[in-house]
């Protein structure tokens, strides 16, 4: 299916739930008429006659190639979610500071090095006046001592994102990131729930309310996937080269994880 005529959205790591919250909200808010999702993950749940799923792991390059025919001709909207760390890793780690070379390569090409490779294969499609969504991580800004791999990769990715909006300035296109925080998601699912409720305790206590007065929740996809909605609409069309925090103060303060 290709889009000669509609608006067309690209989500890579769409199949996660901060992916597949961003393809339904650029649907949800008429930025986009289809979304081509991309994941290597097999689709679940009932399908969408406004989503192409496409099955693609994207660091076999052969793979990689094809995947531009089976992408629309003109993308007016491109998000990316790809990241995280293998689980297990391509090596045991014996200390996450110091992890093997082979795992440091491994997760810096899957934060960021697949971030280009992706880009210079779709570019010449994308459309005058599109956007590009990148998604980091809080561990770019902030030392990162449990996965320094993983925050080292995140730096580079916002160094590339920031050049390309530099690149991509005279075609109008406009080219932004989001920093989660901490996000329940399969990645932190093949970790320790306890983990992850420890450091998400660890942050600025960010007081939210509903209408019941004051209540407490962890950050949900849907809060960065609004982030990722806003950055690529009419809205943000000053915004080029920039990252927005979405982490409920979780990067205020904190000590060097």
């Amino acid at each position: 299916m290709k889009n000669e005529l509609g608006r067309a959205g690209v989500v890579i790591g769409g199949r996660g739930q901060i992916g597949a919250a961003a393809a339904a909200g650029l649907l949800d808010r008429g930025l986009v008429d289809h979304v081509w999702s991309v994941d290597r993950s097999e689709p679940t749940g009932a399908d969408d006659p406004n989503v192409t799923q496409i099955v693609a792991d994207l660091r076999d390059d052969e793979r990689l190639r094809s995947l531009k025919d089976e992408l629309p001709t003109k993308i007016a909207s491109y998000v990316s979610v790809l990241g995280g760390e293998e689980n297990p890793p391509l090596q045991p780690v014996l200390d996450t500071a110091w992890p093997p070379p082979a795992v440091w390569d491994d997760i810096t090409e899957l934060n960021a090095g697949l971030a280009y490779r992706i880009i210079r294969l779709v570019q010449d499609r994308l459309v005058d006046g599109a956007s590009i969504t990148h998604v980091s991580s809080i561990a770019a800004t902030m030392p990162w001592i449990v996965s320094p791999a993983y925050g080292a990769a995140k730096s580079a990715l916002e160094h590339w994102t920031v050049t390309l909006a530099v690149l991509l300035a005279p075609r109008g296109i406009r080219v932004n990131g989001v920093r989660p925080g901490f996000v329940w998601s399969r990645q932190w699912a093949a970790v320790d729930r306890a983990e992850f409720d420890s450091v998400v305790a660890d942050r600025v206590p960010l007081v939210q309310f509903d209408d019941e007065g004051v209540t407490t929740r962890e950050q949900l996809p849907a809060d960065v996937a609004e982030a990722i909605v806003f950055l690529a609409s009419s809205s943000a069309r000053h915004l080029t080269g920039q990252f927005l925090d979405v982490d409920g103060g979780a990067s205020l303060i904190r000590a060097a994880r």
